[in-house]
């Protein structure tokens, strides 16, 4: 598989994957989601907005857009706004990854209050979605705490399975 189909997949996969997560997690009350849970961060709602803050920090890098600002740990957050912008961030990473792949192979420099580096776009493709796979996986595990249940499946696998199918 080439670099740019991985990509692509990957970005797709994104979309589906938190179009289920928000689609599941509507089922619920927003008391439930703000239910208060040992973890990272320490409710549902409270992770979600991390993901959501945390995929639009990165894929503004990626896309080259100013640089958002929010808070780190969250003291209140708006349900439905975080679950608009994550979905619309997916879509947007999407756009750009699939019109611009021959772009995520140039290095994009970074200097942050927390790091320098210089990479490759398509690697800090590859570490949003790593880190919003694993604050996923909390999500579900607050979720068992909580009472938020029957998660759907989340697998790449899965999707990428299903994909192929249709």
């Amino acid at each position: 598989m080439s670099l740019n189909t991985s990509m692509t997949n990957s970005v797709e996969y994104n979309v589906w994957v938190v179009e289920q997560l928000v689609g599941w997690l509507k089922n619920y009350s927003h008391e439930l989601l703000q239910k208060e849970c040992p973890s990272s961060f320490s409710s549902i709602a409270k992770t979600l907005k991390h993901i959501s803050d945390t995929q639009l920090y990165w894929s503004s890098m990626i896309r080259e857009t100013p640089i958002p600002s929010f808070e780190y740990i969250a003291k209140t957050v708006d349900i439905e706004k975080e679950m608009a912008n994550l979905v619309n961030e997916a879509k947007l990473l999407a756009a750009y990854v699939k019109e611009n792949t021959e772009a995520m192979s140039e290095p994009y420099l970074i200097e942050s209050q927390w790091f320098s580096s210089n990479f490759p776009k398509y690697e800090y493709l590859q570490h949003l979605l790593i880190h919003t796979t694993y604050h996923r996986g909390q999500i579900v595990t607050i979720g068992h705490n909580v009472g938020v249940l029957k998660a759907p499946m989340l697998d790449y696998n899965f999707w990428n399975v299903m994909r192929q199918q249709k």
